[in-house]
């Protein structure tokens, strides 16, 4: 049986062609996947980390996230998400204080869903304001 030149080439090229579709396609599949969503904070702790992440912030920042804290600590759960969200959207936060005003407001929401399921007129009330808004 003989080789040919032209006979290691193509085998090269078939090898290569099914290399690279695999590892395209591996990467497509890789890059497909989102990150998993941030983790909420217990409630107990969200004013040490909001305190911490925004130590630095503006006084206006620091601000929103005194009156999020608040309103948490005084079961004012909506008004707190209310601060969280805002305080969340703006636009030059660090990596850090968007990381901390995203897991927090994550655990308010949390906290008004399980209240509204559990039958709480406020929750309920606030949630059925917030559909309505959208």
């Amino acid at each position: 049986m003989r080789f040919s030149f032209s006979d290691c080439i193509s085998g090269w090229v078939c090898r290569t062609r099914t290399e690279l579709c695999v590892v395209g396609l591996a990467s497509v599949l890789m890059g497909c996947s989102e990150p998993p969503p941030p983790a909420p904070i217990p409630t107990a702790e969200i004013p040490k980390t909001l305190e911490g992440a925004f130590s630095t912030a503006s006084p206006e920042m620091r601000g929103v996230m005194t009156e999020a804290t608040r309103a948490l600590e005084g079961g004012e759960k909506a008004v707190a998400l209310e601060n969280l969200e805002a305080l969340s959207r703006q636009p030059d936060l660090t990596p850090e204080q968007r990381d901390a005003a995203s897991r927090a407001a994550l655990t308010v929401r949390g906290g008004i869903l399980e209240a509204a399921k559990k039958g709480d007129p406020g929750a309920q009330a606030y949630l059925e304001q917030q559909r309505a808004r959208k």
